[in-house]
Parts: structure tokens; sequence; C-alpha cells
């Protein structure tokens, strides 16, 4: 990463939350001068292992512009990296109202008090969501195709920023991570929710036949990739997908936990149905990625499984 964040003031939104908290962790390697903005009532408990007063923490929400612009001018960040967000991926229409106060207003807020700022890069977090039930590998300039509130809201965002550049220069860049996993990821998707099942003895599983593919990265080379494009200039204003690209089979990923954590649970294929409108392929393009940082290598879904395990096996002894 050379000494591109060395002593940088660098905001990160969404500090406490899974990747927020791996980026706001990664930059303090880095001496980067980090301030995390947090939700008001966020859980600090991501960010416990960090020594107090090495990262300045702001409880403010995203929502609420006037106490978030009287925080920015006191931060000054010269690195915004826009992680917070409300995320539910259910296609709720009763979600719509919120992810836009959150995920659309609450972005605009930022940036707008950014505007006249000395803020040299801004990372907008988007999300592979975005791309819905489009077709795969997803490219930066598809169409995007949202399934749900949380994915509209964010394409939205996207194009607000990506409106604010053409028009002011303002430099963001928008990223979109692929499917991640890793330490600290407690949410009900499958690597997370699977792995607890497996580790307190749950004896039965019950998912769809699996034969859908997805692509899943490890939080670190995710972390890595968004660092590498915040230091690209000539990103500026583009769209950049984060991810390896790389597809597996639901049913084989879920085999393969169960190995590894050594489980005698039963994986009940074909309980239940696929839902309405299933992705059968998603994964990314990764040839802009590839060609604009170079990742010099990504972490074997095995590895990754094996170090989110061992995380979870001291999180559900330390929490219990």
């Amino acid at each position: 990463m050379s000494d591109h964040f060395k002593d940088k003031t660098v905001l990160v939104t969404g500090g406490s939350g899974f990747i927020g908290s791996h980026l706001t962790r990664k930059l303090l390697n880095l001496d980067a001068r980090v301030h995390a903005l947090v939700h008001e009532d966020s859980d600090l408990w991501r960010l416990r292992d960090i020594p107090e007063g090495a990262a300045t923490i702001w409880r403010r929400n995203l929502e609420h512009a006037g106490p978030l612009s009287e925080c920015l001018q006191e931060i000054k960040p010269q690195l915004v990296f826009h992680a917070g967000a409300l995320v539910n991926a259910e296609r709720n229409m009763a979600l719509l109202r919120d992810m836009v106060q959150v995920n659309v207003m609450g972005s605009l807020n930022l940036v707008t008090a950014l505007l006249d700022s000395n803020c040299e890069c801004f990372i907008n977090f988007g999300t592979c969501e975005e791309y819905g039930n489009g077709e795969a590998p997803f490219l930066e300039n598809q169409r995007e195709s949202p399934v749900s509130p949380y994915s509209s809201s964010k394409v939205a965002a996207t194009h607000f920023c990506q409106m604010i550049h053409r028009a002011t220069g303002f430099p963001v860049v928008t990223v979109r991570p692929f499917l991640t996993y890793g330490p600290g990821q407690t949410s009900d998707m499958l690597i997370p929710s699977l792995i607890r099942q497996c580790l307190t003895g749950v004896k039965e599983y019950n998912m769809t036949a699996g034969e859908q593919t997805r692509e899943f990265n490890y939080v670190s080379d995710i972390v890595d990739g968004v660092l590498g494009v915040a230091q690209r200039s000539d990103l500026v204003g583009e769209v950049v997908n984060i991810g390896n690209g790389q597809e597996h089979k639901i049913i084989e990923v879920a085999k393969l936990i169960v190995q590894l954590t050594d489980s005698s649970l039963k994986l009940n294929e074909g309980a239940l149905p696929y839902r309405p409108g299933e992705v059968f392929h998603f994964f990314s393009s990764t040839e802009k990625f590839a060609q604009s940082i170079k990742p010099s290598s990504f972490t074997s879904l095995k590895e990754g499984l094996e170090n989110t395990i061992l995380w979870y096996n001291n999180f559900l002894k330390t929490s219990s």
C-alpha cells in the first residue's frame, strides 16, 4: 500500500459494521488518522481490539444533515470511505421509505456537506446487489436491474454520486464489492449462518438444492481492493467491481463448511424451494478491477472459511 494513507485524515462511515470495521483496522495499521462515523445506537463490539483513542468515534446518523455537517467541518477528511448504509436485501416494499431516507438522502447529506472541502477522494460503497437479476458476469457498464428496496436505493445513490461528479468534479469513485464473508460477520447469510449451525450442534439444515452459483470473497481481499481503488486518481467518476469472479455452487460451499467444522449436521438438500425469480449465476466481471489494481492473489475459499470458522469458535465461546 506504500505510504499513501500515512498521516492522512480519513473518515470511514459505517465504521462499526462488518466491512467498515476491517477497513478501520487496516487504515490504522497504515498509519492513517482514522475517524469512524457510526450510528447513534451502534454497538462497537467489532472494534473492541482497537486501542482506546486509536480511532476517533463519532456517533451521528447519516439522515440528520445538520449534526453530520458540523461533524465533517470538525474532521476535515482528506479521504472518505462511505460504507455506512441500511442493509436488508429482502424484497419487502415496506422498507422503501427507510432505504431512501438512509441510503439515498444520507449519502447526499454526506456528499453535499463535503463539496467545498479538501476531500481528495470519496469512495462510495455500492453493492453487487445493484445488478439484481441481470446477466452474469456483471459488467460495470451494464444497466442495473435491482430487485429490492435496498438494491434500488444503492443504484440511486450511485447515480447521484456520478451526477455530482460530472457536474462539480467532486472526486467520487463507486466500488461494488461482491459477496463478502469473514470474521466479524454475524448476519443470516449462508456462510455465517451455516457455520453457527454447525458449531452449535444443530442436527439438520434445510436448504434449496443449491445448484445456484455465487461468488464469495474473503473480507481482507475486499478491503485491499477498495484501498487500491482509493489510490487511483484515474478512476474518479467510475464504477469498479471488487471481487475474484469465481463461481461456487451453494451446495458445494455448504458441504465444505460441514466438512471443515467436523460437524454431523445433515444438509437437507431440496427441502426449500428456490425463491421466485432466483438468480442462478451471480458473479463479477473482474477485467476492470484486474487491469486497474492488479491484485496479487485472492484468499482461497477453503482458507477463508478456515479463518472464519476459527473466529466463530472463539466468538461463540466468549459470547456464551
